[in-house]
Formats: structure tokens, sequence, C-alpha cells
């Protein structure tokens, strides 16, 4: 398994990238992850890093910042590949950045995902008390 960093996208990896969050329940339409918002976001401060074995995306995840957080967008592995450290060495790249950057890490995730929010938990990331995710899709 090798870690990749891009900062630009090909129809070929975002294809891969897409089927991957299709089959972990990451993506949906109301989440506009089209081409062009993903690679707008890599050109500016976005990152995809991707977990891969001869070519096939066995987990992957977006990050990006605004200057001061670095912000964990749609982390996911193979169901068949999962519990192999895979998400474990996608989130320590992220922290990675994060400490080059300076910048603290934030994510979301969904309160009924118990195995992401124990991997969470176990790389000290804690729950925001008082908090609630808040959007506003359309505009």
């Amino acid at each position: 398994m090798t870690i990749h960093h891009y900062k630009q996208l090909s129809d070929d990896l975002y294809q891969k990238v897409i089927e991957l969050w299709t089959i972990t329940g990451i993506t949906n339409p109301a989440r506009a992850d089209s081409f062009e918002a993903i690679q707008h976001s890599l050109e500016n401060t976005g990152t995809l890093i991707t977990a891969q074995d001869d070519g096939q995306v066995l987990g992957a995840m977006w990050v990006n910042h605004d200057y001061r957080r670095l912000y964990i967008h749609h982390m996911a592995v193979l169901p068949e590949m999962q519990n192999n450290g895979i998400g474990k060495a996608l989130l320590k790249e992220a922290l990675g950045i994060a400490k080059e950057t300076g910048y603290q890490a934030k994510l979301e995730v969904h309160r009924d995902n118990p195995a992401a929010r124990h991997l969470y938990q176990k790389m000290g990331f804690k729950d925001l008390e008082g908090y609630i995710t808040m959007i506003k899709r359309e505009l």
C-alpha cells in the first residue's frame, strides 16, 4: 500500500474516488462533489490523499484549510479493507499536514458511525461540546 497526495485531479482518479465514496456512503448528490468542485479545492488549499495498492484506491480523504484549521472531509476505506490500518495511515497523513502548517485539525463524523468515532478518538480527536453542525445547501 502506498499513500499519495494529489493537487490535481484526473478523470480516472476522480472516478475511482467517487466509486469509493459511493460504496461507503460518503457522497450523495446534495454534497456537490463534482469534479470541478474538488479540482477547485485542490488548486487552492486542498489535497486529496489516497491509499492505493496496484492502482486500486483502497481509501481516500480530502483535506483543505482556511489558514487556521485543516478540515478533513470524506475519509473512507473500502469495506473489505477496513480494520487493516488504512484509515489510521490516511489520518496520520492529514495530521502531518496539520502539524507542518500549524493548523488545528477538524472533522465531522456521523453519530451513527462508531468505528470512525473510535479511530478519531484514538488519534486524539475530541467531541466539540456545545456545537451543532448546520448547513445551507441551496443558495
